[in-house]
């Protein structure tokens, strides 16, 4: 006859529990949603392996450091008014504009999208606008393929 011990099923229960939170799963996060109203939240949260952005315009610029997709509707629905900078990690960008052509950014940034630190970026149907300025510094060595441009 085997006796189980109610402390020791509690024990396994929680060990159990534990391991399952611990190990997490990747996950999409979709934007803006309640849990993620911009595209940096998204990024900020470590648990986001690929973001899907809505098809609409963000104003916003965001900073990347990590390892993560951001995948958007078109690039004539999905527009991040804003710059993009990534600094380190693998991260994929397809399906948007990043755009800081427009007058009330033009001279804010240098870089409509800096890649900087070994950072490796790829994607398609992406257009990248910033004034005169197609692919600024490190954007050519990033490890890029696919990519669309289009003049001002």
């Amino acid at each position: 006859m085997i006796v189980i011990r109610h402390s020791a099923v509690l024990f396994w229960v929680a060990m159990l529990v534990f391991a399952a939170v611990t190990i997490g799963e990747a996950a999409t996060c979709s934007v803006p949603s309640v849990s993620h109203p911009t595209i940096q939240s998204a990024i900020d949260d470590g648990d986001c392996t690929e973001i899907v952005l809505a098809a609409q315009t963000f104003s916003e610029s965001v900073s990347i450091s990590r390892d993560v997709t951001v995948d958007g509707d078109s690039t004539t629905t999905t527009v991040i008014k804003g710059q993009v900078a990534v600094s380190s990690g693998t991260v994929v960008l397809q399906g948007m504009r990043i755009d800081t052509s427009s007058p009330t950014l033009a001279g804010l940034f240098s870089e409509a999208l800096a890649v900087s630190g070994g950072a490796q970026v790829s994607g398609s149907n992406l257009v990248v606008r910033n004034g005169t300025i197609l692919f600024a510094d490190g954007f050519e060595s990033g490890g890029t393929t696919m990519w669309s441009m289009e003049v001002p």
